[in-house]
């Protein structure tokens, strides 16, 4: 049928009535800002694209999978049990939901048409920062308002260089002389010009000492806002009326890969589900499981802060199916997804992913200290191709290969194996583990080709220089940093914590130089050391040190305190006077720890 046009008023009341989204399609993901600006660029009349409108009806159509557009948007998966009237992702439409004949499919042009949705009839609901998820009251619900007042002939000087003040906020906002925010949905109750010279008029009647220019700006800002969406053709869209999967398959790789819009991992998830989902005999919605699977697997890690992705999932699967696992769109062949379909209908890949990111918790890597997703990978492959064995720690399977998890997971995160070519690695682990012997994780063969590629591995002298010298107290690094230092013991939980061995208040510039007599340069030099790993340790107990002195303190401790965290058994050394030569003691112990550990 070729291009259409209509206003931004025709195609709202269609939206989840006729017009819905197709399994390919992703979920909605873009932020309040992108929103607001596209709202400027509709009433600065700036092109804002074409849509891709797929109309399909009959048998055809109720056999697709759809999703409705998100309405009310919550930017987190995981909030509060109680908002039942939100979403993070987009709802799926029930098979016994009653359509109309003919419906549309939205193949480009969903992020568009939803912000317009959530801008006149939805809310964006945000989360305070540093406030808790699972508290109703972090987060707030907002709507779409436009400032009449504001100067539509200037543009912000801002990054986003609006004309028009679009904001997201909490309904009935303050209004000030020069701030009147105007709800946006409520011009979709305007029915022509004259309604809305009205409404200018009691707008106007409600703001005390208002200017001429300020009565001008409302003038334009309403009829900006009236004509953009009641009057303009906004919506310029393409209909495609074949009903046929692949050519729409293709349309939508091809819309999409030519600009940033969708990453790989998500042409591959959008491809999946069309395939898997058209299979008659066993339909699986891709879309649908990998993303339920991902939300359990975060929400049950919640203290551990992982956030994994569909891509996480979606590189394990590549991984056991013995696929290539580098995204090339040209590698996803209907073989090949049926190979992939096939293994996550099994159920082993899941259960070996939920064990691999259960060893993570029980080593006490955090959301924090995985600086890299990919290196738990080998895990769950080792596990998935071993049959998912009970690796508990009181096992003699457990006891045997546990320990070289642990310096896998070390080495390869310390040492940012993944930083580049991550493919070619997760490909060398999947050989080495299909070729190792029953049981067995091949850590030295992985290590050996990790190296031919020029990336360092374990933890030589020179390595060992480049960890002290660049982790500190702040680094990301310093959690896992730390943890090898008491291996093979896993150190940290969710009740340990980083914990400086001299006092940090101890190790104040002011205090040393007011309490010690120090001069400023030598105090300058201790408070640079006072973040070293040298005077860190992973604890579980209540470090009050107080006002204590540092040496008394230390020599309450017990042998195995000094054991577990390596500190130097020379007393004199507990002498603030002698810090800088404690820190190179404690260094020294380290270093042969970890030489002695990763041999």
């Amino acid at each position: 049928m070729g291009y259409q046009s209509r206003t931004i008023k025709q195609v709202l009341p269609d939206i989840n009535e006729s017009i819905f989204l197709p399994a390919i399609q992703r979920e909605f993901v873009w932020e309040t800002d992108q929103i607001v600006q596209l709202f400027d660029s509709v009433l600065r009349e700036y092109p804002i694209g074409s849509f891709i409108f797929w109309n399909i009806n009959g048998d055809f159509a109720d056999e697709q999978i759809k999703y409705y557009f998100v309405r009310n948007y919550i930017e987190d998966t995981i909030h509060p049990s109680e908002f039942d009237n939100v979403h993070h992702r987009n709802p799926k439409v029930p098979h016994y939901e009653s359509l109309p004949d003919t419906v549309s499919l939205v193949v480009d042009g969903q992020q568009r048409l939803t912000s317009f949705l959530i801008g006149f009839n939805g809310i964006y609901v945000e989360k305070q920062k540093y406030r808790q998820r699972q508290n109703p009251d972090a987060w707030t619900r907002k709507q779409l308002y436009l400032n009449l007042l504001s100067n539509p002939n200037v543009q912000s000087e801002d990054r986003l260089n609006l004309r028009y003040e679009f904001q997201f906020k909490a309904p009935n906002p303050e209004q000030s002389s020069d701030e009147y925010w105007f709800r946006v949905r409520d011009i979709l109750d305007v029915t022509d010009l004259n309604e809305t010279m009205a409404l200018q008029e009691e707008i106007e009647s409600t703001i005390e000492g208002l200017s001429d220019g300020q009565s001008s700006y409302i003038f334009k800002n309403l009829h900006a806002l009236y004509n953009a969406i009641h009057e303009r053709e906004v919506i310029n869209y393409y209909e495609e009326d074949k009903q046929d999967n692949e050519r729409t398959l293709d349309i939508f790789v091809r819309a999409n890969e030519a600009g940033t819009q969708l990453s790989r991992s998500e042409i591959l998830l959008s491809i999946a589900t069309s395939y898997w989902g058209s299979d008659e005999a066993n339909p699986i919605d891709a879309k649908e499981e990998i993303n339920t699977f991902v939300g359990d697997l975060n929400k049950d890690y919640l203290d551990e802060g992982y956030s994994f992705g569909s891509d996480f999932v979606l590189k394990n699967l590549l991984v056991a199916s013995d696929l290539d696992t580098q995204y090339r769109i040209r590698n996803f062949t209907r073989e090949n997804l049926e190979t992939m379909k096939q293994v996550w209908a099994e159920g082993e890949i899941q259960t070996a992913i939920e064990g691999a990111v259960e060893l993570l918790s029980q080593f006490g890597l955090t959301g924090r200290s995985l600086t890299s997703r990919n290196a738990v990978i080998p895990l769950a492959y080792y596990l998935y191709a071993n049959g998912n064995p009970a690796l508990t720690t009181d096992s003699i399977e457990g006891d045997r290969v546990r320990p070289k998890l642990l310096k896998w997971l070390c080495s390869a995160l310390l040492n940012s194996n993944f930083n580049s070519r991550p493919d070619e690695i997760l490909q060398d682990a999947r050989e080495a583990i299909k070729d190792a012997d029953p049981g067995e994780f091949p850590l030295d063969r992985i290590q050996r080709e990790i190296r031919t590629r020029g990336k360092a591995v374990g933890f030589n002298d020179e390595i060992m220089e480049d960890l002290f010298e660049e982790t500190d107290y702040n680094s990301v690094k310093i959690y896992l940093l730390l943890s090898v230092l008491y291996f093979p013991e896993p150190a940290l939980d969710e009740s340990h914590q980083v914990d400086h061995i001299f006092p940090q208040d101890l190790l104040r510039k002011d205090n040393l130089i007011e309490d010690y007599g120090f001069s400023p340069s030598k105090a300058d030099e201790y408070e640079s050391l006072r973040d070293d790993v040298a005077n860190l340790q992973l604890t579980q107990e209540n470090q009050t040190k107080g006002s204590t002195e540092f040496k008394e303190w230390i020599g309450t401790r017990s042998e195995q305190y000094f054991e577990r965290h390596h500190i130097p058994k020379n007393e004199s050394l507990y002498q603030i006077e002698r810090f800088p030569e404690f820190i190179e003691a404690r260094e020294r112990l380290l270093r042969e720890h970890i030489r002695e550990t990763f041999h």
